[in-house]
Protein backbone atom coordinates (compact mmCIF):
# COMPACT_ATOMS: atom_id res chain seq x y z
CA UNK A 1 0.00 0.00 0.00
CA UNK A 2 1.27 3.55 -0.70
CA UNK A 3 2.70 5.26 2.20
CA UNK A 4 0.43 8.37 1.41
CA UNK A 5 -2.61 6.09 1.88
CA UNK A 6 -1.05 4.78 5.28
CA UNK A 7 -0.70 7.77 6.40
CA UNK A 8 -4.34 9.38 4.61
CA UNK A 9 -5.50 6.22 6.83
CA UNK A 10 -4.07 7.89 10.31
CA UNK A 11 -4.87 11.40 9.78
CA UNK A 12 -8.86 10.42 9.22
CA UNK A 13 -9.09 8.70 12.30
CA UNK A 14 -7.36 11.55 13.90
CA UNK A 15 -9.70 13.51 12.29
CA UNK A 16 -12.40 11.33 13.11
CA UNK A 17 -11.75 11.54 17.06
CA UNK A 18 -11.26 15.49 17.20
CA UNK A 19 -14.95 16.60 16.67
CA UNK A 20 -17.21 13.81 17.63
CA UNK A 21 -17.99 14.84 21.36
CA UNK A 22 -19.40 18.27 20.13
CA UNK A 23 -22.88 17.29 19.29
CA UNK A 24 -23.24 15.04 22.05
CA UNK A 25 -22.08 17.70 24.70
CA UNK A 26 -25.84 18.10 26.11
CA UNK A 27 -27.03 14.64 25.97
CA UNK A 28 -23.42 13.26 27.64
CA UNK A 29 -24.55 16.01 30.14
CA UNK A 30 -28.09 14.58 31.13
CA UNK A 31 -26.67 11.78 31.45
CA UNK A 32 -23.82 12.21 34.18
CA UNK A 33 -26.00 15.11 35.85
CA UNK A 34 -23.44 17.62 35.11
CA UNK A 35 -23.81 21.37 33.89
CA UNK A 36 -23.41 21.23 29.67
CA UNK A 37 -20.61 23.92 30.17
CA UNK A 38 -18.92 21.16 32.17
CA UNK A 39 -19.39 18.74 29.42
CA UNK A 40 -18.49 21.38 26.93
CA UNK A 41 -14.86 20.90 28.72
CA UNK A 42 -14.47 17.08 27.20
CA UNK A 43 -13.34 18.94 23.56
CA UNK A 44 -10.82 20.81 25.86
CA UNK A 45 -9.67 17.78 27.66
CA UNK A 46 -8.83 16.80 24.64
CA UNK A 47 -7.20 19.53 22.77
CA UNK A 48 -5.26 20.82 25.44
CA UNK A 49 -3.07 17.10 26.02
CA UNK A 50 -2.84 17.37 22.32
CA UNK A 51 -1.14 20.43 22.15
CA UNK A 52 1.36 19.63 25.60
CA UNK A 53 2.28 16.51 23.95
CA UNK A 54 3.53 17.94 20.59
CA UNK A 55 6.64 19.34 21.81
CA UNK A 56 7.37 15.96 23.14
CA UNK A 57 6.42 13.77 20.10
CA UNK A 58 7.76 15.95 17.62
CA UNK A 59 11.13 15.35 18.51
CA UNK A 60 10.71 11.64 19.45
CA UNK A 61 9.90 11.21 15.77
CA UNK A 62 12.94 13.40 14.01
CA UNK A 63 15.01 11.26 16.54
CA UNK A 64 13.61 7.43 16.01
CA UNK A 65 11.20 7.51 13.22
CA UNK A 66 7.71 9.32 12.68
CA UNK A 67 6.23 5.33 11.36
CA UNK A 68 6.53 3.70 14.83
CA UNK A 69 5.50 6.98 16.94
CA UNK A 70 2.42 6.86 14.30
CA UNK A 71 2.13 3.54 14.86
CA UNK A 72 1.75 3.53 18.90
CA UNK A 73 -0.14 6.51 18.93
CA UNK A 74 -2.85 5.36 16.72
CA UNK A 75 -3.80 2.09 18.68
CA UNK A 76 -3.20 4.45 21.91
CA UNK A 77 -6.33 6.79 20.73
CA UNK A 78 -8.15 3.01 19.10
CA UNK A 79 -7.63 2.42 22.99
CA UNK A 80 -8.81 5.38 24.47
CA UNK A 81 -11.64 6.15 22.57
CA UNK A 82 -13.16 2.34 23.41
CA UNK A 83 -12.48 3.08 27.63
CA UNK A 84 -14.40 6.47 26.53
CA UNK A 85 -17.39 4.39 25.47
CA UNK A 86 -17.68 2.35 28.46
CA UNK A 87 -16.60 4.91 31.18
CA UNK A 88 -19.52 4.49 34.07
CA UNK A 89 -18.45 7.91 35.50
CA UNK A 90 -17.86 11.47 33.91
CA UNK A 91 -14.63 11.48 35.54
CA UNK A 92 -13.83 8.29 33.56
CA UNK A 93 -14.96 9.80 30.76
CA UNK A 94 -13.00 12.94 31.02
CA UNK A 95 -9.49 10.64 31.58
CA UNK A 96 -9.75 8.80 28.51
CA UNK A 97 -10.37 11.80 26.32
CA UNK A 98 -7.02 13.69 27.98
CA UNK A 99 -5.38 10.37 27.24
CA UNK A 100 -6.75 9.87 23.62
CA UNK A 101 -5.67 13.61 22.98
CA UNK A 102 -2.10 12.91 24.24
CA UNK A 103 -2.07 9.57 22.10
CA UNK A 104 -3.79 11.76 19.23
CA UNK A 105 -0.78 14.12 19.03
CA UNK A 106 1.59 12.01 17.48
CA UNK A 107 -0.72 11.13 14.71
CA UNK A 108 -1.13 14.34 11.58
CA UNK A 109 1.79 16.24 12.90
CA UNK A 110 3.89 13.68 12.11
CA UNK A 111 1.99 12.78 9.14
CA UNK A 112 2.51 16.47 7.69
CA UNK A 113 6.15 16.40 8.26
CA UNK A 114 6.51 12.89 6.89
CA UNK A 115 5.10 14.50 3.60
CA UNK A 116 7.16 17.49 4.12
CA UNK A 117 10.27 14.68 3.46
CA UNK A 118 8.98 13.58 0.67
CA UNK A 119 7.74 16.57 -1.33
CA UNK A 120 9.65 20.28 -2.41
CA UNK A 121 8.17 23.45 -1.47
CA UNK A 122 7.06 23.77 -5.08
CA UNK A 123 4.40 20.89 -4.84
CA UNK A 124 3.82 20.94 -1.23
CA UNK A 125 0.91 22.73 -0.32
CA UNK A 126 -1.04 20.66 -3.08
CA UNK A 127 0.06 17.59 -1.50
CA UNK A 128 -0.97 19.04 2.21
CA UNK A 129 -4.31 19.97 0.80
CA UNK A 130 -5.12 16.59 -0.80
CA UNK A 131 -3.81 14.84 2.65
CA UNK A 132 -6.63 17.30 3.81
CA UNK A 133 -9.09 15.59 2.07
CA UNK A 134 -8.56 12.49 4.85
CA UNK A 135 -8.22 14.46 8.17
CA UNK A 136 -11.16 16.88 7.15
CA UNK A 137 -13.56 13.88 5.77
CA UNK A 138 -12.43 12.78 9.26
CA UNK A 139 -13.57 15.99 11.14
CA UNK A 140 -17.04 16.32 9.14
CA UNK A 141 -18.15 12.52 9.63
CA UNK A 142 -17.49 12.06 13.25
CA UNK A 143 -19.78 15.20 14.13
CA UNK A 144 -21.96 14.03 11.79
CA UNK A 145 -22.34 10.48 12.28
CA UNK A 146 -21.48 11.63 16.30
CA UNK A 147 -25.05 13.15 16.37
CA UNK A 148 -26.99 10.90 14.48
CA UNK A 149 -25.31 7.78 16.40
CA UNK A 150 -26.87 9.42 19.39
CA UNK A 151 -30.47 9.70 18.15
CA UNK A 152 -30.42 6.32 17.24
CA UNK A 153 -27.97 4.59 19.77
CA UNK A 154 -27.36 7.32 22.66
CA UNK A 155 -23.95 8.82 23.24
CA UNK A 156 -21.95 5.95 23.85
CA UNK A 157 -22.66 4.50 20.12
CA UNK A 158 -20.70 8.11 19.01
CA UNK A 159 -16.98 6.89 20.57
CA UNK A 160 -17.73 2.78 19.46
CA UNK A 161 -17.91 3.99 16.17
CA UNK A 162 -14.76 5.92 16.74
CA UNK A 163 -13.04 3.73 18.21
CA UNK A 164 -13.90 0.82 15.80
CA UNK A 165 -12.16 3.45 13.09
CA UNK A 166 -8.95 3.60 15.17
CA UNK A 167 -8.66 0.20 15.31
CA UNK A 168 -8.92 -0.37 11.42
CA UNK A 169 -6.51 2.85 11.49
CA UNK A 170 -4.14 0.81 13.59
CA UNK A 171 -4.07 -2.31 11.65
CA UNK A 172 -3.21 -0.88 8.53
CA UNK A 173 -0.44 1.08 10.06
CA UNK A 174 1.23 -1.81 11.53
CA UNK A 175 1.04 -4.06 8.47
CA UNK A 176 1.66 -1.71 5.86
CA UNK A 177 3.96 1.64 7.29
CA UNK A 178 7.77 0.66 7.13
CA UNK A 179 9.44 0.21 10.24
CA UNK A 180 11.72 2.84 9.55
CA UNK A 181 12.18 5.60 7.03
CA UNK A 182 14.79 8.33 6.32
CA UNK A 183 15.55 10.62 8.89
CA UNK A 184 16.10 14.09 8.59
CA UNK A 185 18.62 14.05 11.64
CA UNK A 186 20.60 11.61 13.32
CA UNK A 187 19.12 10.13 16.60
CA UNK A 188 21.14 11.67 18.91
CA UNK A 189 19.97 15.10 18.69
CA UNK A 190 18.23 16.99 21.72
CA UNK A 191 15.32 18.26 22.11
CA UNK A 192 17.10 21.64 22.56
CA UNK A 193 19.12 21.11 19.53
CA UNK A 194 16.33 20.36 17.86
CA UNK A 195 13.94 23.51 18.59
CA UNK A 196 16.87 25.80 18.26
CA UNK A 197 16.79 24.81 14.81
CA UNK A 198 13.50 25.82 14.42
CA UNK A 199 13.86 28.96 16.44
CA UNK A 200 17.01 30.39 14.08
CA UNK A 201 13.85 31.35 11.68
CA UNK A 202 12.27 34.80 12.67
CA UNK A 203 9.38 33.38 11.31
CA UNK A 204 9.05 30.92 13.35
CA UNK A 205 7.50 33.03 16.61
CA UNK A 206 5.12 35.35 14.50
CA UNK A 207 3.70 31.57 12.59
CA UNK A 208 3.28 29.94 15.77
CA UNK A 209 1.43 33.27 17.89
CA UNK A 210 -0.71 33.13 14.93
CA UNK A 211 -1.50 29.29 14.56
CA UNK A 212 -2.79 29.90 18.41
CA UNK A 213 -4.83 32.24 17.94
CA UNK A 214 -5.93 31.10 15.04
CA UNK A 215 -7.45 28.12 16.85
CA UNK A 216 -9.16 29.65 19.24
CA UNK A 217 -10.72 32.39 17.14
CA UNK A 218 -12.16 29.34 14.73
CA UNK A 219 -12.94 26.68 16.88
CA UNK A 220 -13.42 28.66 20.36
CA UNK A 221 -17.81 28.87 19.83
CA UNK A 222 -17.93 25.52 18.37
CA UNK A 223 -18.68 23.40 21.63
CA UNK A 224 -21.11 26.19 22.18
CA UNK A 225 -23.08 25.47 18.61
CA UNK A 226 -25.89 23.77 20.32
CA UNK A 227 -26.51 26.87 22.64
CA UNK A 228 -26.02 29.11 19.90
CA UNK A 229 -28.52 27.05 17.48
CA UNK A 230 -31.20 27.20 20.53
CA UNK A 231 -30.44 31.58 21.25
CA UNK A 232 -30.52 32.65 17.32
CA UNK A 233 -32.45 30.45 15.33
CA UNK A 234 -36.09 29.05 14.81
CA UNK A 235 -35.99 25.33 14.36
CA UNK A 236 -37.69 23.24 12.68
CA UNK A 237 -37.27 19.98 15.15
CA UNK A 238 -36.26 19.14 19.11
CA UNK A 239 -33.16 16.99 17.92
CA UNK A 240 -31.04 19.94 18.31
CA UNK A 241 -28.20 17.49 18.43
CA UNK A 242 -28.56 16.34 14.67
CA UNK A 243 -28.55 19.98 13.70
CA UNK A 244 -25.54 20.87 15.55
CA UNK A 245 -23.96 17.92 13.90
CA UNK A 246 -25.14 19.41 10.36
CA UNK A 247 -24.07 22.73 11.25
CA UNK A 248 -20.41 21.50 12.36
CA UNK A 249 -19.78 19.41 9.59
CA UNK A 250 -21.10 21.72 6.81
CA UNK A 251 -17.60 23.35 7.93
CA UNK A 252 -15.88 19.90 7.22
CA UNK A 253 -17.81 20.05 3.82
CA UNK A 254 -16.13 23.46 2.75
CA UNK A 255 -12.50 22.16 3.74
CA UNK A 256 -13.42 19.42 1.40
CA UNK A 257 -13.91 21.77 -1.42
CA UNK A 258 -10.83 23.75 -0.20
CA UNK A 259 -8.67 20.79 -0.51
CA UNK A 260 -10.17 19.32 -3.76
CA UNK A 261 -9.53 22.90 -5.58
CA UNK A 262 -6.24 23.93 -3.61
CA UNK A 263 -4.13 23.63 -7.04
CA UNK A 264 -6.35 25.49 -8.65
CA UNK A 265 -6.88 28.61 -5.93
CA UNK A 266 -2.93 29.24 -5.82
CA UNK A 267 -2.76 29.89 -9.38
CA UNK A 268 -5.55 32.33 -9.58
CA UNK A 269 -4.88 34.41 -6.10
CA UNK A 270 -1.19 33.04 -5.32
CA UNK A 271 -0.75 32.72 -1.70
CA UNK A 272 -1.02 36.13 -0.30
CA UNK A 273 -4.13 36.81 -1.55
CA UNK A 274 -5.94 33.53 -0.46
CA UNK A 275 -4.80 34.20 3.19
CA UNK A 276 -6.52 37.78 2.72
CA UNK A 277 -9.62 36.36 1.19
CA UNK A 278 -10.13 33.52 3.67
CA UNK A 279 -9.43 36.02 6.58
CA UNK A 280 -12.16 38.05 4.79
CA UNK A 281 -14.52 35.51 4.18
CA UNK A 282 -14.60 33.83 7.07
CA UNK A 283 -15.07 37.03 9.31
CA UNK A 284 -17.89 37.81 7.07
CA UNK A 285 -19.80 33.94 7.70
CA UNK A 286 -19.17 33.93 11.64
CA UNK A 287 -20.76 37.90 11.47
CA UNK A 288 -23.77 36.66 9.76
CA UNK A 289 -24.33 33.25 12.03
CA UNK A 290 -25.20 36.48 14.62
CA UNK A 291 -28.57 37.23 12.55
CA UNK A 292 -28.80 33.66 10.81
CA UNK A 293 -33.15 33.00 12.01
CA UNK A 294 -32.99 29.34 10.65
CA UNK A 295 -30.20 26.58 11.34
CA UNK A 296 -29.76 25.44 7.41
CA UNK A 297 -28.65 29.17 6.87
CA UNK A 298 -26.10 28.58 9.42
CA UNK A 299 -25.22 24.95 7.97
CA UNK A 300 -24.91 27.21 4.90
CA UNK A 301 -22.19 30.10 6.45
CA UNK A 302 -20.11 27.73 7.62
CA UNK A 303 -19.54 25.77 4.89
CA UNK A 304 -17.97 28.88 3.70
CA UNK A 305 -16.58 29.60 6.10
CA UNK A 306 -14.82 26.29 6.17
CA UNK A 307 -13.47 27.31 2.51
CA UNK A 308 -12.10 30.22 3.98
CA UNK A 309 -10.42 29.05 7.10
CA UNK A 310 -8.48 26.31 5.23
CA UNK A 311 -7.46 28.94 2.62
CA UNK A 312 -5.65 30.72 5.65
CA UNK A 313 -4.98 27.97 7.79
CA UNK A 314 -3.21 25.58 4.79
CA UNK A 315 -0.97 28.18 4.05
CA UNK A 316 0.36 28.21 7.63
CA UNK A 317 0.67 25.02 7.58
CA UNK A 318 2.80 25.00 4.21
CA UNK A 319 5.10 27.44 5.90
CA UNK A 320 5.89 25.58 9.61
CA UNK A 321 7.29 22.54 7.04
CA UNK A 322 9.81 24.95 5.71
CA UNK A 323 10.67 26.50 9.41
CA UNK A 324 13.65 24.16 10.10
CA UNK A 325 14.18 21.05 7.12
CA UNK A 326 16.22 19.31 9.52
CA UNK A 327 14.27 19.46 12.33
CA UNK A 328 10.83 19.12 10.33
CA UNK A 329 8.91 16.83 12.72
CA UNK A 330 9.61 19.36 16.08
CA UNK A 331 8.57 22.58 13.96
CA UNK A 332 4.99 20.89 12.61
CA UNK A 333 4.46 19.57 16.00
CA UNK A 334 4.98 22.94 17.64
CA UNK A 335 2.58 24.46 15.08
CA UNK A 336 0.12 22.07 15.90
CA UNK A 337 0.57 22.47 19.41
CA UNK A 338 -0.45 26.20 18.96
CA UNK A 339 -3.38 25.81 17.04
CA UNK A 340 -4.27 23.20 19.87
CA UNK A 341 -3.54 25.45 22.47
CA UNK A 342 -5.97 27.89 20.37
CA UNK A 343 -8.39 25.38 20.36
CA UNK A 344 -8.09 24.62 24.01
CA UNK A 345 -8.76 27.60 25.49
CA UNK A 346 -11.10 29.14 23.05
CA UNK A 347 -14.56 27.70 24.80
CA UNK A 348 -12.74 29.31 27.83
CA UNK A 349 -13.08 32.46 26.52
CA UNK A 350 -15.27 32.41 23.95
CA UNK A 351 -17.57 30.72 26.51
CA UNK A 352 -16.86 33.06 29.04
CA UNK A 353 -17.67 36.16 26.49
CA UNK A 354 -21.16 34.40 25.39
CA UNK A 355 -22.61 34.49 28.69
CA UNK A 356 -21.32 38.28 29.34
CA UNK A 357 -22.55 39.55 26.22
CA UNK A 358 -24.75 37.62 24.53
CA UNK A 359 -24.64 35.78 21.08
CA UNK A 360 -24.40 38.71 18.74
CA UNK A 361 -22.02 40.45 20.33
CA UNK A 362 -19.45 37.67 20.46
CA UNK A 363 -20.17 36.38 17.36
CA UNK A 364 -19.13 40.24 15.72
CA UNK A 365 -16.01 40.15 18.29
CA UNK A 366 -14.35 36.95 16.64
CA UNK A 367 -15.41 38.24 13.02
CA UNK A 368 -13.13 41.57 13.46
CA UNK A 369 -10.24 39.66 15.41
CA UNK A 370 -10.01 37.41 12.55
CA UNK A 371 -10.05 40.09 9.65
CA UNK A 372 -6.14 41.27 11.73
CA UNK A 373 -5.59 38.01 12.07
CA UNK A 374 -5.31 37.32 8.21
CA UNK A 375 -3.39 40.63 7.89
CA UNK A 376 -0.85 39.87 10.29
CA UNK A 377 -0.17 36.27 8.87
CA UNK A 378 0.66 38.38 5.64
CA UNK A 379 2.41 40.84 6.84
CA UNK A 380 4.58 38.91 8.86
CA UNK A 381 4.58 35.07 7.59
CA UNK A 382 3.82 35.27 4.02
CA UNK A 383 5.53 38.02 2.78
CA UNK A 384 9.37 37.67 3.91
CA UNK A 385 10.16 40.98 2.68
CA UNK A 386 8.35 42.79 5.06
CA UNK A 387 9.77 40.33 7.86
CA UNK A 388 13.11 41.59 6.64
CA UNK A 389 12.44 44.77 6.89
CA UNK A 390 10.89 44.59 10.33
Amino acid sequence: MPLFLVYAACAFASGYALRLVDPIVLPVAEHFAVTPAAAAMLNAAYALPYALAQPFLGPIGDRFGKSRCIQVCIAGLAVMLAAGALAPTFPLLLASRIAGGVFAGGLIPLVLAGLGDTYAMSERQVMLGRMLLAIISGQMLGSVVSGFANVAFGWHSALLIASGVGAVAAAVAWTAMPAAEPRSDGPHASFVDLYGRVFANPKAAWLYGAVMFEGALFYGMFPFMSELLVATTVRGGNAVSVETGIVLGAFGIGGLLYAASVRRLLRLFGVRRMCLIGSAGAALCYAALAGLPLWWLDAAAMFAAGVAFYMLHNSMQTEATELAPSARGSAVALFACGFFVGQGLGPLVFGALLHAVGPQVALIAVALSVVVLGRVVVARVIDRRALAAA
